[in-house]
């Protein structure tokens, strides 16, 4: 049980790690590249050293050989001249500096190896780090155009649901409206029911009783009657 429990508890640790790395890769990616570049710095500060010690030593060779050079002229000279403790003396000191020489030469060799190989391993990591720079930009690049498709998704979903929230409030006013002209038809209808104007409205139409309505030849005629009707005025004289 113990065993299980260990068990889960690192799969829920790693499961977080995980998480935790997916939701700040840039920023993980990011700080490993600084660091990358710190590390480069240095390589590049190894091989300015090694180059300086190289010239260094190159230069000690170069006086080591003119030093040789006027002791064995020097020496050579007091061979010449019959003074053979002087020549021993001379050769003596050349001897060590050709020691010292063939040192100074190895250590240039070996600084030449060194030199070549931090060249390589330096324009290698810079190689690299560039291009792991401009896959960061990418990277970042791409970030924002999923946060900003994310964000415009968001932003539809919540239009679309307030345009059907709209549509549908129209669509209730509309309802409302019909329902409101109906009830007001209705009501008009009973009107004319509990009055008695439909009843007589439908007797004169089917010819019984008399027109509720006014027409302009009864109007016309009535008038004709008392024009009739009316005593004729005899002109004054």
């Amino acid at each position: 049980m113990i065993k299980l429990l260990t068990t889960l508890v690192r799969g829920a640790v790693a499961e977080a790690e995980e998480a935790a790395f997916d939701a700040n890769a840039t920023r993980v990616l990011a700080q490993q590249l600084r660091d990358a570049a710190t590390s480069l710095q240095h390589a590049k500060t190894e091989l300015a050293c090694a180059m300086a010690h190289r010239s260094s030593e190159a230069r000690a060779v170069a006086m080591l050989d003119d030093r040789i050079s006027a002791l064995e002229a020097g020496a050579f000279d007091a061979l010449e001249g019959g003074n053979e403790d002087m020549a021993t003396e001379a050769a003596t000191i050349i001897a060590a500096a050709e020691d010292e020489r063939r040192e100074r030469e190895a250590a240039i060799a070996r600084f030449d190896v060194d030199i070549s190989r931090l060249k390589l391993l330096t324009e290698e990591g810079q190689r690299r780090l560039r291009d792991l720079r401009r896959g960061l930009e990418m990277a970042r690049a791409q970030e924002s155009l999923n946060r900003a498709g994310s964000n415009g998704r968001r932003a539809l979903a919540s239009g679309s649901g307030a345009l059907r929230e709209a549509e549908t409030t129209l669509a209730r006013i509309r309802e409302q409206n019909a329902k409101a002209d109906d009830v007001a038809a209705a009501l008009d209808e009973l009107e004319r029911q509990t009055s008695g104007r439909d009843l007589e409205e439908r007797m004169a139409k089917a010819g019984f009783g008399p027109n509720i309505k006014s027409k302009p030849a009864d109007v016309l005629a009535r008038l004709a009657a008392r024009r009739a009707a009316a005593p004729t005025q005899e002109p004054p004289k």
